[in-house]
């Protein structure tokens, strides 16, 4: 076997390296790209080919046989899909041959006769029917596997994924597996990944037939290499292997009827979550990722579940559900927290679970902190975490402040993180600590004061102290302390007035600080207010930040629990406000609307 194997990753190898570099050549020169060519199915026949009939190792007869009816199917589909990539129009005549394919297969021996009832020892005959439903399964493997065929990365990865996963299933279980499923599933495997490098050059014109073709190869391999002596992984380890490609093909239909265009589902061309993917700007190399991430998730979920074949169905179906969750989840967030290479203009503003909040980067907003200076109105300036979000859905009040506020800033890990799980424009953090010296130097640029009100006693005027040393210039009208009782108040509220500073910076904490500013702004008469929480605290070297690296990695949140266990109880916004993202996206359209 190893002979053989050797044989067909050499020539694997050496036949998309030959077409790579003669395409290469070929496309630099005049005349352009072919209208459609798929050497990707020539490569996978040819490999086939020299690996199981030059080798000098001949199998046992029987899978001998088999493997010959594989490559003559496979042969015969290949061409009857390059030829529908030629003529569109035909490509009906692909599920011919798919069952034509199944049909040849059946007769050599390569389909489930008898499935095993659930819980008995009872197996049930599926007599002619397993012929139809050989024919039904390998039209749709090929089926899905040409709609990822435009990614030819994700059609040779997942295949090479499901491939290893059928070797790794024989290995575990070799009472159950054949000579044959054995070798055509290392075979496909090998010639998969020594093409995975060539990819750019392999295909033209979105032709599929290489791909069409590997999904039916694949579908043959579910059929021959699925355990026959439980009905649990019969009907589920094909399933599992092409989840992938089904899931892709099946979202944007999926998307379509959660929009309620129900009427035209079946008399329109869906497209594949690639191509929805390219609209908003992801490349090619980014949804291939995740794609293979979901199929490399699901894979390892088959082989679990076949490790554990011994044990109760109902821990299986767990382990299954909790699995599948998982490959739909994981792979999701990883794109979301992908930045799309080429994003669409984003919105100025969006609605993140009913909260405001603007897409700006700081030198932006810092731009309109200038405006509102020039303006000389009052504007209230909110910076949103986690928690603010969370304060705002369960306090009408808070919410109602925050969304007519002029600016609200996305400050914190866990708001960009919900922004990016709902697909928003949301993908910078502007924290509301480095906004008070940006604030400060725009000040500063007009020569217009600041005024900073709240913390402790003294720890303003160190702050102030601090930022008049970085910030030539800095012009700072009052300082205050947050100790004051109600009846000071209109005394504080006079003294702002009086000293008619450009940026007036409140640290009170939140809410309290939004609300003592609405309260006051019109007395008070500042072009721009914001609320900064502990932000003097740092400021005056009372308390010290979080290091660069987990400031920029979203990790602040936790250093400042590790330094102070007292907060550790704000930490419970982080996963209320990703289970309520994660609960908006299952939400129909209309429900949101309402």
């Amino acid at each position: 076997m190893l002979l053989t194997l050797s044989m067909v990753l050499g020539t694997s190898l050496i036949l998309s390296a030959i077409v790579y570099y003669f395409e290469r050549w070929r496309l630099a020169r005049p005349g352009g790209p072919y209208a459609a060519a798929d050497f990707s199915g020539v490569i996978i026949l040819s490999a086939m080919a020299i690996g199981w009939l030059a080798s000098p190792h001949q199998p046992p007869a029987q899978d001998h046989a088999k493997l010959i009816w594989l490559w003559i199917s496979s042969t015969l589909v290949f061409i009857v899909a390059a030829i529908t990539d030629q003529f569109k129009s035909v490509r009906g005549l692909r599920a011919l041959a798919a069952a034509l394919a199944a049909w040849l297969l059946y007769d050599a021996g390569i389909a489930i006769a008898t499935v095993k009832v659930p819980f008995s020892t009872t197996f049930v005959s599926l007599g002619g029917s397993a012929l139809i439903v050989g024919m039904a399964w390998l039209a749709l493997c090929g089926s899905l596997f040409a709609r990822t065929g435009t990614l030819p990365r994700v059609s040779l990865g997942v295949g090479a994924l499901t491939s290893l996963t059928f070797v790794v299933v024989a290995m575990l279980e070799p009472a159950n597996a054949t000579y044959a499923g054995m070798m055509a599933a290392a075979t496909i495997a090998l010639i998969c990944l020594a093409q995975f490098p060539f990819t750019a050059y392999l295909t033209h014109g979105g032709a599929t037939a290489g791909s069409y073709t590997l999904g039916v190869l694949i579908g043959a391999l579910a059929i021959e290499g699925a355990l026959k002596n439980t009905a649990f992984l019969v009907a589920l380890l094909p399933l599992l292997v092409i989840s992938v490609p089904l899931f892709a093909s099946a979202y944007a239909w999926i998307a379509d009827w959660r929009r309620g265009h129900r009427r035209n589902l079946f008399g329109r061309r869906t497209r594949h979550v690639h191509e929805m993917l390219a609209e908003q700007g992801y490349s090619e190399n980014q949804t291939s990722l995740v794609l293979l991430l979901g199929t490399a998730m699901v894979c390892a979920l088959a082989v679990l579940l076949v490790m554990l074949i011994k044990v109760s169905f109902i821990i299986k179906a767990v382990v299954l559900a909790a699995g599948l969750l998982g490959a739909l989840i994981v792979p999701y967030v990883v794109l979301r927290l992908m930045k799309p290479v080429n994003p669409s203009r984003p919105d100025d503003e969006y609605d993140l679970l009913g909260v405001r909040i603007h897409r700006v980067t700081m030198e932006e907003a810092m731009e309109r902190v200038a405006h509102f200076i020039r303006l000389d109105t009052p504007h209230l300036i909110v910076t949103t975490d986690a928690g603010g979000v969370i304060r705002a859905r369960d306090d009408e009040e808070v919410r109602h402040i925050i969304n007519h506020a002029a600016l609200i800033t996305a400050d914190g890990a866990g708001v960009v993180l919900a922004a990016r799980l709902l697909n928003l424009g949301i993908d910078t953090r502007v924290a509301g600590c480095d906004m008070v010296a940006e604030m400060c130097r725009v000040a500063a640029a007009m020569n217009r004061s600041v005024y900073f009100l709240g913390a402790a006693p003294g720890v303003a005027d160190k702050a102030s102290e601090k930022l008049r040393e970085q910030i030539p210039g800095l012009q700072v009208a009052g300082v205050r302390d947050g100790y004051f009782t109600p009846e000071q108040e209109a005394e504080i509220v006079a003294d702002i007035r009086r000293t008619k500073p450009a940026v007036l910076f409140v640290a009170l904490g939140a809410p309290r600080q939004e609300k003592w500013i609405v309260k006051h702004m019109e007395q008070l008469g500042v072009p721009a207010c914001i609320g900064i929480g502990g932000s003097l605290d740092v400021i005056s070297g009372l308390k010290k930040r979080a290091p660069l690296w987990m400031q920029r990695c979203g990790l602040e949140w936790l250093y400042r629990t590790a330094k102070e266990p007292t907060r550790l109880g704000r930490l419970t916004a982080l996963p209320r406000i990703i289970i309520l993202a994660f609960a908006e996206l299952v939400r129909a359209p209309r429900q949101k609307e309402n």
